[in-house]
């Protein structure tokens, strides 16, 4: 092997990831490295889970005990908010949080390893494109994926409906924006799909926790959403991520009966989107 293609190889990224496998925003960073998977590595380490505590307000909204997440020591180590995904450089104590962030510093340090090497990056070159890309992603979180949480999580059905008539015209606008294209922007997976691809996933729930009027609608305006959905779950980057939906669907059951008391349910549940989560608040 020659002096440079030892260095390109010893540039390699390399993260200690931080994550849980139900998390639909751990789900984003997850797809952005099994994207480039030929060019970094990392070690996942499932760093949340749940544990039963008493109810303990005097007005309870559910008759049985709360749930609340348990956060391993190491991820508050590198991230005292305990908010997953977070990406801790190996060899170094750098890390990098908030899922959209966490797509694009993936993208940018494979690009920034491999200066020689075709990779298929999840944002544009091209500036305005790009500015297009993080827009639609920005888009997408706070009208399709932060209204998921409002349809699971609050108690009153006109609300729950409310939402999610919400949450389709999120998707109508995304599938305008596709026009013809099975990804955004292109051929190839982007970052605005990947601020999606979790959520679009999970929507199955909603016909099961919320009852049969709560399923996206094979319509005309959709035509484009649903193209794109069979398209990007079939995508070996993406299949090979999807949970098993029986086991998220007994975990998301948290969610709809109103005991979690995770971050994003105590936004949602105190009237607050769950992108607008408060570390002091929630």
């Amino acid at each position: 092997m020659s002096a440079a293609a030892a260095a390109t190889r010893a540039a390699k990224p390399s993260f200690k990831y931080f994550s849980a496998w139900f998390c639909p925003y751990a789900h984003r960073a997850t797809i952005a490295l099994e994207h480039h998977s030929k060019h970094l590595t990392y070690e996942w380490i499932e760093s949340l889970g749940w544990e039963k505590r008493p109810a303990h307000e005097d007005k309870s909204d559910t008759p049985h005990e709360w749930w609340y997440h348990w956060k391993s020591p190491e991820l508050l180590k590198h991230n005292p908010s305990g908010l997953i995904p977070t990406l801790v450089e190996r060899g170094t104590s750098r890390s990098v949080f908030e899922s959209l962030v966490c797509v694009e510093y993936v993208d940018e340090a494979v690009k920034q390893s491999n200066p020689t090497e075709p990779v298929e990056p999840l944002l544009p070159e091209d500036p305005y494109e790009r500015a297009r890309c993080r827009l639609m992603a920005d888009y997408v979180n706070k009208k399709v994926c932060s209204k998921y949480y409002d349809v699971l999580v609050r108690t009153d059905p006109e609300e729950q409906y409310f939402h999610f008539q919400e949450l389709l015209k999120g998707l109508r606008q995304f599938s305008t924006e596709l026009g013809q294209n099975v990804c955004y922007g292109g051929s190839g997976l982007s970052a605005a799909d990947v601020a999606l691809i979790p959520w679009a996933y999970r929507l199955y729930v909603f016909e099961h926790y919320r009852g049969p009027k709560y399923r996206v609608p094979e319509e005309k305006e959709l035509e484009g959403y649903h193209a794109w959905h069979e398209h990007v779950m079939a995508l070996p980057q993406v299949a090979r991520t999807l949970p098993e939906k029986g086991r998220y669907l007994e975990h998301i059951g948290k969610y709809a009966d109103s005991s979690a008391r995770s971050k994003v349910a105590n936004a949602v549940r105190s009237g607050r989107a769950a992108h607008e989560i408060d570390d002091e608040r929630d």
